[in-house]
């Protein structure tokens, strides 16, 4: 008999306990080996068979071993080692009743085996019953206590047969065994968070504070936490002290505000401490430039346009395929004076990437506008007209602005047009009525009509110099001065240091 044959031998005679010849009396010499129990021969022969059934199970004869393991309960059924190996082996084929079978007769003739009754568990797994396997462990965990191994074991079996009370209770053993242990007191309250039992959910959470007041996590979830039972202020405060741990970095930071306020609590009603815990944390991240779009958002949204735009202006660096981001980049800079240049310049690489949006079209126009180009001006203005106005956005400020490139630039016809298409959008703009009408009484053309129009501002605008004007010229080219001197006198009485309501007042008094 080789080595290993008589050290597994020798362990098999210790696991199995068989009886035997008397122990002899122990020496006086203390240093006397412990007393060797003697067996008899028929059970030495089993336990021979045994270790070779074993051997060859362990080496890769899994056929040959199943077949000894079966002869050995054939001839010795009260063998529970043997039904052991037999299960394990049946287990890897997959034969689930048949290693049930076995598993049972194992742990029935050794119910103190913890071995035996992880092995019965594995076998009713392996049988579909599930209840069964958790009683199996439950007899390990009589005589051991309650452990983590044998707990999460037993809240996955309950899980899978569909009984998450019976889970959840294995996790609260677990957690209520070991309260030093916050990750499972934290399992906890996040399952009675879920099922909305605040109360047990604090107890949790006041456990994992007590065990870990460091815990990078914990005033994240006492945020949450406070925010479900309706204490805002403590929510907010907990979020506060969250964004204090130096544990936490930036990134993660970010991740949190972005879920945990509603848009409408983010820029409304939290929006202060929103903001606040938002440049803190962009000061702490890594990469700001990852979330510089949600960033700029927040700074658009208070007003800070300029450092809104760089924000926006790292988006675009990182991801130009989003026209949103260069409309918000636009606005911004449309804010902010000194930035002109960079806003047409941004405007047209927008018009080349977007041409079916209206801004960079409209903004380019206004631009070459304000620099009297007016025949430049129309070409993004009628490329704006030509794509069309999503549900008429920008298209009143598109054709104002067309109508005065029109006029100054000789296209009168295509001036009364596009003046046409802004009133009957905005037919209340007492500006635009009084330009109308003004360009018509200079062109000399549908005076009644122009002075209709005019009519219509100094009712609205009695007090109005430039409008008082109009009237009164359009009165002047009908031969109506009488009637057109009390209105410009009101309006050179009203400015007098206007050098174009004198030139008329002396036309009018001729």
């Amino acid at each position: 008999m080789n080595k290993l044959k008589h050290c597994i031998l020798w362990l098999a005679v210790v696991a199995v306990g068989c009886g035997g010849h008397k122990a002899a009396a122990p020496s006086d010499n203390r240093y006397q080996r412990p007393p060797i129990r003697e067996v008899s021969e028929e059970q030495l022969k089993l336990d021979n068979r045994l270790v070779d059934a074993l051997t060859l199970q362990e080496t890769g004869h899994s056929q040959e071993a199943l077949e000894a393991y079966a002869r050995l309960t054939a001839d010795a059924p009260q063998l529970a080692a043997a039904w052991y190996g037999q299960a394990q082996l049946l287990l890897e084929r997959g034969w689930s009743d048949s290693a049930l079978h076995c598993a049972q007769r194992a742990a029935a003739l050794d119910a103190n085996n913890e071995w035996y009754q992880l092995n019965l568990s594995n076998a009713c797994i392996a049988a579909g019953d599930l209840p069964a396997a958790v009683e199996a462990l439950n007899r390990v965990e009589k005589r051991r206590g309650i452990t983590e191994t044998i707990s999460l074991q037993k809240q996955r079996l309950w899980e899978a047969a569909g009984r998450p009370d019976k889970a959840m209770k294995e996790i609260e053993a677990l957690a209520d065994a070991m309260p030093q242990e916050k990750r499972y007191n934290a399992i906890m309250a996040e399952m009675y968070m879920g099922r909305k039992n605040y109360k047990k959910a604090k107890q949790y959470y006041d456990r994992v504070l007590a065990a870990d007041p460091q815990d990078n996590y914990i005033h994240i979830q006492l945020a949450e936490y406070y925010k479900k039972t309706g204490h805002a202020a403590e929510a907010d405060s907990e979020l506060v002290r969250a964004f204090e741990n130096p544990g936490l970095d930036g990134r993660t930071k970010l991740q949190l505000l972005a879920s945990f306020y509603t848009d409408e609590e983010f820029y409304g009603s939290h929006s202060k401490t929103a903001f606040r815990l938002m440049e803190q944390a962009m000061k702490q991240c890594d990469d700001p430039s990852e979330f510089a779009l949600y960033y700029g958002d927040v700074l658009m949204r208070q007003r800070k346009y300029a450092e809104a735009a760089q924000q926006l202006e790292v988006a675009i660096r990182r991801d130009s395929s989003r026209y949103e981001v260069w409309e918000g980049l636009l606005i911004c800079l449309s804010e902010v004076p000194e930035r002109e240049e960079d806003l047409i310049a941004y405007a047209r690489s927008a018009e080349r990437l977007f041409p079916v949006h209206t801004l960079p079209h409209y903004l380019v126009g206004l631009y070459e506008l304000r620099h009297e180009r007016y025949t430049e001006a129309l070409v993004p203005l009628e490329k704006a007209a030509q794509w069309g106005f999503s549900k008429g956005y920008l298209e009143a400020e598109t054709r104002s602005l067309m109508a005065e490139c029109y006029y100054r630039s000789g296209q009168y016809d295509k001036a009364w047009r596009a003046f046409e298409q802004y009133i009957a959008l905005r037919p209340d703009d007492m500006l635009m009525l009084n330009n109308y009408a003004y360009y018509l009484a200079l062109q000399g053309v549908e005076l009644e009509k122009a002075l209709a129009m005019s009519r219509r501002t100094i009712e609205a605008q009695p007090d109005e110099p430039n409008s008082l004007d109009t009237y009164a010229w359009i009165l002047h080219l009908l031969g109506r001065d009488a009637e057109a001197l009390p209105y410009i006198k009101k309006a050179v009485k009203l400015n007098p240091t206007s050098d174009t309501l004198q030139q008329h007042l002396k036309e009018i008094e001729k």
